[in-house]
């Protein structure tokens, strides 16, 4: 999954759990919706960026492992 999908499935999630109604509309001028969304796509996104951190720092090899730390 790239980060594109995980930003569209987080949307899609908070768009999705709106209460009774199910008919959300978030208002992007109040700083509360705003932390809001930040903080469920921070948490969508620590995984992936700490993957690619990972991969930066030992990148994927058939033939070697840096440091016992193969991604599998």
């Amino acid at each position: 999954m790239n980060m594109r999908e995980i930003i569209l499935e987080t949307l899609n999630d908070i768009a999705n759990n709106c209460g009774a109604s199910n008919n959300c509309q978030v208002n992007f001028s109040a700083e509360s919706a705003r932390v809001m969304i930040a903080d469920k796509l921070e948490l969508a996104l620590k995984n992936h960026v700490l993957m690619l951190m990972e991969d930066m720092a030992c990148p994927p090899s058939e033939d070697r492992c840096c440091g016992g730390g193969c991604h599998e």
